[in-house]
């Protein structure tokens, strides 16, 4: 009688010990995450075996995007800002029906409608599940927005254009002699194509830096060249660019990052670069994977 509960006792303890260890691991292990986030990590690997990606640790975040805050905000779920909500919900997880309508069917027509889409916000690389669908084989191309948007990071290109700007408007004030409180319409006009025209330059420099990091991991020169006619082709981007716009047209966009390919020397950019180390952590719960450098 005692071997048999001590026998029924060793196989609820192992039973709960499995237990916990499959959730761990369902949880936190970077051989269980969803197939966009195991793509994530191996493109950036291939980027950071090659290039510096800075010395932060970099989230990434894999959501449902824009067509789902548009559907529901037309659905009466949310209005204006607070459809944010609905752009980021983790589109891995299950959810309740609100007011009725079925939150995980607008989630599979967000990925089935929506197209590409990526930001870097936070120092987090947020992308929409729907990226990964419409790159489709073209993981070529969707290193060349990971690269992009690492590069916004990298940079810290928030806190550069705030001080970029406040340059720019102090010597505006110099230049013409405004009076603030006379001309505020003036200055606020000014300021906001100014707010603009700097948003588009950070957005060249990291097409830019990206293709460098692109080259420089095997890939051929105009990778990001036809990445950027691709994605002009799917989001429809225009071919000029306009003043009132954060991005530049797709004319600009393209030459500017012709000109630098055609420049470019990796042989001798490589001279410098220093291997380095680096590691993952997967979280389910939050939906996030991590790059961590070494020194972190």
């Amino acid at each position: 009688m005692k071997s048999k509960l001590k026998l029924l006792g060793s196989i609820i303890i192992t039973l709960f010990v499995g237990s916990f260890l499959a959730n761990y691991l369902h949880s936190y292990s970077t051989l269980f995450m969803p197939e966009e986030y195991k793509t994530i990590k191996k493109l950036v690997n291939k980027l950071a075996s090659s290039n510096h990606l800075g010395g932060s640790v970099i989230p990434f975040n894999i959501s449902n995007g824009i067509y789902m805050a548009y559907r529901a905000e037309e659905l009466g779920l949310c209005k204006d800002e607070s459809c944010w909500y609905y752009r980021n919900l983790n589109p891995y997880k299950k959810y309740n029906k609100v007011k009725g309508i079925n939150i995980n069917e607008l989630s599979n027509q967000s990925f089935l409608f929506n197209g590409i889409e990526a930001y870097a916000w936070q120092g987090v690389v947020w992308l929409s599940k729907s990226t990964f669908r419409t790159y489709g084989d073209r993981k070529d191309f969707l290193n060349c927005t990971l690269g992009h948007e690492i590069s916004h990071i990298v940079f810290n290109d928030h806190l550069e254009q705030e001080k970029k700007l406040s340059d720019r408007l102090r010597d505006l004030r110099k230049l013409n002699n405004l009076d603030l409180e006379k001309e505020k319409n003036i200055f606020k006009e000014k300021k906001e194509l100014l707010e603009m025209e700097i948003s588009r330059d950070s957005e060249m420099r990291a097409d830019i830096n990206s293709a460098k990091m692109i080259i420089n991991a095997g890939y051929p020169k105009d990778t990001c060249l036809k990445e950027i006619t691709f994605l002009s082709k799917i989001s429809r981007i225009e071919n000029d660019t306009d003043e009132k716009s954060t991005h530049p047209g797709y004319a600009e966009r393209y030459k500017s990052l012709k000109n630098f390919i055609n420049k470019y020397d990796k042989d001798k950019e490589m001279i410098s670069f220093k291997t380095y180390k680096w590691k993952w952590k997967y979280n389910r719960n939050r939906n996030t994977l991590t790059f961590i450098p070494k020194s972190k």
